[in-house]
């Protein structure tokens, strides 16, 4: 769920360097190492949503990972499970305490290539919110370098065409980011980790911005214990333009993850996780005058599930509010809940299959950031307006995980979710095609 970089980002280096090394017999090993950090995310994140491009980017936090310290213990209980591979894994312990004194290997520079094609088609079938569909290609390459133990930097490009488009790329993006870890925190500035990274409601945060908004610029904090997680950011979406009266576009969030329970002594797991997001929408001093904005959105819950993962619950409180000077929108107060039953039919490393249960109310519930089906009004569109929102939803999701080679790894995820609209009495649905690739183990996006 954030970012370790003092343990895991050795292990995943030793990981994809395991057969010049001549370990390659432990790649299986270390593999499930991975996939239970990447199941400890799913467990523990603040992210309810399975839409947009959330598990198809999860081997970005799995490679910067920072999560509870007895995660080398994890490899103990593998190799005692596993009693064939019981001596290299003891060999591969003893490396890797070894090399809390190497510090050129666990901080090796490199370059990285990714690739994701995306297909999300969208039937609304409203008069507010009619649906879109998204198809193509994003292309991302560069790479990272450790200057310390402490302060990396990436620089590369992000290129994206949408099929269709009259214009290629559809989007040349700069890649750049320094990154200062500590002990229990890290602090990035120049390209952030964005969209499903906020873990954010989908009410709130449209996942969507994978595809129209793919980078974010600015600034961001994570730390992490064992009563909290918290996470800050600030992304500046666009800066004003005196001379053509552009106004500047900014968003500050940042969620709380509380753990109030020792899940280590329980079966179970227990959090309450909130949020807040302000956008922003100023600049006092153009040429000609434009209308501020400003809406304040946030959310409450509670989250318990298995440690197993085999079935999670959780519901949460939203509300929206816009303090602008003069409302350019029909409301200015909302809220609504969000509750979210997972089933998990299958959850281990290298495949996942769930199916979430979804029940959504909201009365004049906006935000200008959220997914539009959510919405009592869509930004820019105020005389469509849905006063009251009511839907139950259900959503299938499966992702499968395949290694091409040591650096390489394919991401496929399928996803199939029906909505049936209370009050209208109307039935729409969505669906979504994924494939990501990964090439290099310093990935930059």
């Amino acid at each position: 769920m954030f970012f370790k970089t003092k343990k895991y980002l050795f292990l995943f280096l030793f990981l994809f360097g395991g057969q010049k090394l001549g370990f390659s017999q432990l790649d299986n090993l270390i593999f499930k190492h991975l996939g239970d950090i990447k199941q400890k995310y799913y467990d523990y994140s603040d992210s309810t949503t399975v839409d947009a491009v959330e598990a198809v980017s999860i081997d970005t936090i799995v490679a910067d990972s920072f999560l509870s310290s007895d995660s080398l213990a994890i490899i103990d209980s593998i190799a005692e499970s596993n009693a064939s591979f019981a001596r290299d894994s003891a060999l591969f312990y003893s490396n890797l305490k070894k090399s809390k004194n190497d510090n050129d290997y666990r901080y090796q520079s490199g370059f990285s290539f990714g690739n994701l094609m995306y297909c999300k088609n969208n039937e609304y079938g409203e008069n507010n919110n009619p649906g879109q569909t998204f198809f193509g290609n994003q292309l991302w390459i560069g790479g990272k370098s450790y200057f310390n133990q402490n302060l990396s930097g990436s620089l590369g490009v992000f290129i994206q065409y949408d099929f269709g488009d009259n214009q290629f790329p559809s989007k040349f993006l700069p890649i750049f980011q320094l990154k200062y870890t500590s002990k229990n925190s890290n602090f990035v500035a120049g390209s952030l980790y964005g969209n499903s990274n906020h873990n954010l409601l989908e009410p709130i945060y449209n996942y969507e911005n994978n595809f129209t908004k793919p980078v974010e610029y600015g600034l961001q904090y994570f730390t992490s214990n064992q009563l909290f997680s918290y996470q800050s950011w600030i992304d500046w979406r666009q800066f004003a333009k005196i001379q053509t009266s552009q106004q500047e576009i900014i968003s500050f969030g940042q969620t709380l993850n509380l753990h109030p329970i020792d899940s280590n002594l329980y079966p179970f797991y227990f959090i309450i996780p909130t949020s807040l997001l302000v956008y922003h929408q100023g600049g006092e001093a153009l040429n000609v005058p434009q209308r501020i904005q400003t809406a304040l959105n946030g959310t409450v819950g509670i989250r318990f599930g298995d440690k197993l993962n085999r079935i999670r619950f959780e519901s949460h409180y939203l509300f929206s509010n816009d303090p602008s000077p003069v409302l350019s929108h029909a409301f200015k107060n909302g809220n609504g809940t969000l509750t979210n039953f997972t089933v998990f039919f299958k959850n281990d490393t290298y495949k996942q299959i769930r199916l979430v249960a979804s029940y959504y109310k909201a009365l004049e519930f906006y935000s200008p950031l959220g997914t539009p089906l959510f919405a009592s009004e869509l930004p820019g569109k105020p005389y469509y307006q849905a006063r009251t929102r009511e839907f139950a939803m259900l959503r299938f999701q499966y992702e499968k995980q395949i290694i091409l080679g040591n650096n390489s790894m394919l991401f496929i995820d399928l996803r199939a979710e029906p909505i049936y609209h209370i009050q209208q009495k109307l039935f729409a649905f969505s669906t979504g095609v994924y494939l990501k690739m990964n090439i290099g183990s310093n990935n930059i996006h």
